[in-house]
């Protein structure tokens, strides 16, 4: 029998619903952190990475995924997933340090050499508090970064106490030879010509890191033997010779400056020797020989400051130590030294002024 057409109108306004497939529900933060740990425990680590970030993105403050996040990205070679997840734990936990070093190793991964010293600087700031592996690693790369950003003698400082800590490596005998150089290279980017004098460099300065000055004495003159033109070793040597035997030190950092009379390194230890040894002249001819070298570097208007203060120049003295601190405001010493020179000029709220900002400057380096 055949419908009215008002009937199959009305059917057709009104089409009968088809049966809705039933939807996943969507996995739930537990769900996809308990899988999360079940495929890390089965070293299933790409299926972890995915499976974390997932979680991460329900949950992402979760320190715990973060961590488990950033290490195994790290050993995947992942290191923009390194940086994310450890800069994310830093931001909830800013005083766990092994965050901040892990941040800092995958950063140098990605020859991202500022960021990484920002970290490496602020893990020195928490006192390298972390496992004695982890330590090792932030300050040896720490060196490094310092070295790519020519900070070189905090570089040396910084391989000195991790030589004293542990035992000296080959990876930190070549670290102390690029510092001691004064070259802006990673050990990998030692050109073939200069790895002997490079090694044999880092080698005599790690002995003396160790205290070992007779066998650093006698790697020293075996490498001005083989390398007598080369200023940074006089220099160095210098230096090492001088707390031994201030005049012998004395006349090879003195070699230093005759090959290089640029060497700023050299005139500001032969301005702070001069000083030292009572003749403020010959101070602030090398704190000038110093500052024209070296303009920008803040230890040449320090150590000409403190020859002028000698020379009873305090205003002139002021002005090169206002430059020092504008070049370096968290030194605690060229605060103290400016602190000085207001002094003697008679401004006693500056004095004070300074004075506080090297205490504080002071409390924050011995935390």
């Amino acid at each position: 029998m055949q419908l009215p057409a008002w009937v199959l109108a009305i059917s057709a306004l009104f089409p009968v619903s088809q049966p809705v497939a039933a939807q996943t529900p969507a996995p739930t933060f537990s769900s996809l952190a308990q899988q999360a740990q079940t495929a890390r425990d089965a070293h299933q680590l790409e299926k972890a990475v995915e499976l974390y970030k997932k979680a991460l993105k329900l949950k992402p403050n979760w320190e715990e995924g973060l961590g488990n996040l950033g290490s195994i990205a790290y050993d995947l070679d992942q290191y923009k997933d390194c940086v994310w997840a450890f800069n994310k734990l830093s931001e909830s936990q800013p005083d766990a340090t092994p965050a901040w070093t892990m941040a800092g190793l995958c950063e140098y991964k990605l020859r991202n050499y500022g960021s990484a010293l920002d970290d490496f600087t602020q893990v020195e700031k928490l006192g390298f508090k972390e496992n004695a592996e982890l330590a090792r690693a932030a300050r040896l790369h720490y060196a490094l970064m310092l070295i790519k950003a020519a900070r070189f003698e905090k570089a040396i400082a910084v391989l000195t106490d991790l030589t004293r800590i542990d035992k000296k490596t080959p990876e930190i005998i070549a670290a102390a030879g690029i510092a001691g150089l004064r070259r802006l290279w990673l050990p990998p980017e030692v050109p073939e010509s200069e790895r002997d004098l490079v090694y044999r460099t880092g080698d005599a300065m790690t002995s003396a890191m160790e205290l070992n000055y007779k066998e650093a004495n006698q790697k020293f003159e075996e490498l001005l033997k083989a390398y007598p033109s080369e200023p940074n070793v006089h220099f160095r040597y210098g230096a090492l010779l001088y707390i031994q035997d201030a005049d012998r030190g004395i006349d090879e950092i003195k070699e230093a400056v005759a090959l290089a009379p640029d060497h700023v390194p050299a005139l500001v230890s032969l301005s702070a020797i001069s000083l030292k040894r009572g003749d403020p002249k010959a101070a602030e001819a090398y704190g000038e020989q110093a500052v024209k070298a070296g303009p920008a570097d803040f230890s040449t208007h320090v150590v000409l400051g403190r020859a002028l203060i000698a020379c009873d120049d305090p205003a002139h003295a002021a002005t090169e130590l206002q430059q020092a601190v504008k070049l370096a405001p968290n030194e605690p010493d060229a605060h103290f030294s400016l602190a000085t020179a207001y002094t003697r000029l008679g401004k006693k709220d500056e004095a004070a002024r300074e004075r506080d900002e090297f205490k504080r400057l002071q409390h924050i380096g011995g935390n």
